[in-house]
This record gives structure tokens, sequence and C-alpha cells, in this order.
């Protein structure tokens, strides 16, 4: 049954690995403060690693030096992907990848050959350490002369790893960074490192490319991700800052930066308006662009569906997009998707509802920011029970390695049907 499955294998397998020996390391009294139980840890392992910042009460008041270290290096090793780390390693060590693991690493990296994989590897790495160390340098100008040297510095570090992550962890007291909720500078350059990370790294290659050329010749990718992040980014800050006046448009702009996949917050969410709180589980739900550090069902997917639903209303056979016609295959893969994200949704609800009967919008957020790995959250943890915070460690999990990818693990496929052309009748919708 799992033959020929290496594709959608090696990540989960990878992932759940190096979930567990964090977590084991994690309960070692050099990483603590205080006894924490490997539950708690196996949560905060996974949050770090999948990306989704979710704690269970302030870091900095359980993990010290050791063990905050092991969650920066578990949202570096999230950031860039277990198969993407393991072909970056293997490139850096010059070793030789068999065509059977450059099957795996192609389908994660989305190279458009087989012959770029190494180059991708080796250009990821290098973009993350370039962006990372400039986003250090400049929080370190605001928190060094605020915290002394070695604090300041390693509170950049960490922020800067958590920011262009898109994790959301932070070392404030619980209260994420609601201190900073007039500090403009430290807000602008976490906004910077956020969008940074949400589009993408091949999409910040392909501006580099083509930073002297035309923007015509940017891959049509680019193009999707580019517009329909501004969008994303602009809409939904007009809109909260008419929803909540209390708040300025400086923060409304890094809510709606930070919903799309990071879970930072500088003002308290739970005194926004459900009108508000729906609206950032929209964008929590879409997420950011394929191959970066975000989560959801991405940008290019719900730009497709938005583009062949526009199509159909106009009476259209194809999808077309900056001029370029979509593949079916890419929109069938597309509605999959996102039927899978809204599915699983649904039914982690309709459990967690049932075990843990508190508000039903609360439920909606927790479940939504859980699988899209954003980790903004509007429910205090006492209130939700083992089953509660076992569906949020499997929705954390399922929405890292990709609801399709655990999909097809268990679904065998039949090579013989794809050449077999069957005939077509019009059925009434």
């Amino acid at each position: 049954m799992f033959r020929n499955k290496r594709t959608y294998l090696i990540p989960i397998i990878g992932f759940a690995f190096i979930i567990l020996v964090a977590s084991i390391i994690l309960t070692l009294p050099i990483c603590n403060y205080k006894e924490i139980s490997f539950r708690d840890a196996l949560f905060t392992a996974t949050s770090g690693l999948t990306t989704t910042g979710f704690t269970k009460g302030p870091l900095v008041e359980q993990f010290n030096f050791g063990g905050q270290l092991i969650l920066a290096m578990l949202m570096e090793i999230g950031a860039m992907g277990f198969i993407i780390f393991v072909s970056y390693f293997w490139s850096i060590k010059n070793k030789k990848i068999k065509m059977s693991d450059i099957l795996v690493i192609n389908d994660n990296i989305s190279s458009d050959s087989y012959g770029q994989i190494k180059e991708h590897s080796l250009f990821i790495g290098k973009l993350m350490l370039e962006v990372q160390t400039v986003g250090i340098i400049l929080l370190s100008i605001k928190f060094i002369p605020l915290m002394g040297f070695f604090k300041g510095l390693w509170y950049s570090i960490f922020h800067t790893i958590s920011a262009f992550s898109n994790t959301g962890f932070d070392l404030f007291n619980g209260h994420s960074l609601r201190a900073f909720a007039n500090d403009i500078y430290i807000q602008v350059v976490l906004i910077i490192l956020m969008i940074l990370g949400s589009i993408g790294i091949l999409v910040i290659e392909d501006l580099k490319k083509n930073r002297k050329g035309k923007l015509s010749k940017l891959k049509l990718q680019t193009k999707i991700i580019l517009t329909y992040s501004i969008g994303l980014l602009l809409f939904p800050m007009i809109v909260m800052k008419l929803l909540e006046p209390n708040i300025s448009i400086l923060n409304s702009l890094f809510m709606s930066a930070t919903s799309r996949s990071t879970g930072f917050s500088v003002v308290d969410l739970a005194n926004f308006t459900f009108e508000s709180k729906f609206i950032l589980i929209i964008l929590m739900f879409i997420g950011g662009s394929p191959t970066s550090t975000s989560g959801g069902v991405k940008i290019v997917t719900v730009a497709i569906l938005i583009s062949t639903i526009i199509a159909t209303l106009k009476g259209k056979n194809e999808t077309v997009m900056f001029w370029k016609q979509i593949p079916n295959s890419s929109i069938r893969r597309a509605f999959t998707i996102f039927t899978l994200f809204a599915l699983i949704v649904v039914i982690a609800c309709t459990i967690f509802y049932h075990y843990n009967p508190i508000n039903l919008l609360n439920i909606v957020f927790e479940a939504v920011s859980a699988i899209s790995n954003t980790g903004l959250t509007i429910t205090e943890y006492s209130t939700i029970n083992i089953i509660g915070e076992n569906i949020l460690l499997l929705l954390m999990f399922i929405g890292r390695v990709s609801p399709l990818s655990l999909v097809l693990v268990f679904i065998n496929e039949n090579r013989k049907d794809k050449y077999i052309e069957y005939p077509s009748e019009n059925v009434i919708l």
C-alpha cells in the first residue's frame, strides 16, 4: 500500500521524528527553569517545528537559554522545510543525490528541473541567512540599548527567526508584542520579515533575477503571489481599522500581515469584534504562498479558484491569469486542497465542540489557526481539555505536512487509468 509513497512519507516521518526527539530534549532540566510534562513539551515542539507558535504559557518563564535555542532551531528547520533542509546539507557536502531522492526533493521545492535542485537548495539557505542577518542587525539597534548586549542580541536573533519563519514565538511574558504597540520601528521591521517569509524564497529569487528587467518577465506564480499578497495586506488593514477604531493604522497593518501565518500580536484579540475575528479567520485559512514559511491553503490556490469561478460565470471554458492559461490539473488540485482543508476544519471543530462546548467562533478560530500554522489565539488554554489539545496538535502537524500529502499516502494510484479514456456525458448540476 505504501509503495512509491516516498514523496509523501519522507516529510511526514521526518517531521514526526524531529518533533519526538525535540520533545524529549525539551523535557530535560538543562532546557527548563521548572519541570515540564512530556505532553507540554510535545505540544511546544510541534508548535515550533510546524511554525505555528501556539504556547501553553510564557516561553521565557518555562525555558532557559538552552530550551530557547532548541526552539530557535526548530523554527529554522520548520521554515526551511525538512526536505529542503536535508537536500541543502546534501548539497553543501557535495553528496551525490539518487534519482529516487530527487523525485522527493523536487516535489517539495517545486523546481522547474532536476538540475535546479542543488542550485535552489544553496540559494534558499544563503538567502535565508542574508535576510535574517539583516533582521537581527535591525532589531539589535533597538533591543541592545533596551536590554543590554547579550540579552538584546539573543532577543534580536530569536524574534528575527520567529518573524521570518512565520512562527510567532516570543519571549515577552506571554503578552506577545503588545508592549510594542506604539513602537513604529519594531513593528515595521517585523512586518517586513513576516512578508518576506510569507511570499516565499523562490518569489524573492525571481524578483532578484528580474530586478533590472521588466515585470512582464516574472513567472506567473510570482505575479499571482505579489498581486494577491498586496491585496490581502491592504484591504483587510483598511477594514479592520474601520471595525476597530481604537487601534492605529500601523497596528491594523501589523495584524493583517501576522494573520497570514505568523501569530504575533500587538493588540488584545479578545476585544476584537466578531467581524474582525472572522476576517482574521479568512486570512489565516488563506495563508501565504507555496514554498514559503507560511501555512494555509495558499494564495495561489485561492487565486486559481477565484479566477475559475469568474471564468465559469462568464461562460469561458479556460481559466486565464495574466494572459496565461491555467492547466486543468492545477485547477483540480486547487479545488482538492481547498476542499480537504475545509473538510478537516469542519470535522475538527465538530469533535472539538463536542468535548469542549465553548464559544463556537473561538473553536473555529483556534482550529483554523492550528491547521494554517498561524498561532493566533483568543482562547484561554485552561478551558481546553486534553482532547481539544490533541486536536490542535494533530491540526498543526496536518497543516505543516499538507492534508493532500496525508490523504495520498493512503490512496493507491492506478497507473493504468492514466492511459484509459472514457466516454463523456453531461449531467445536470
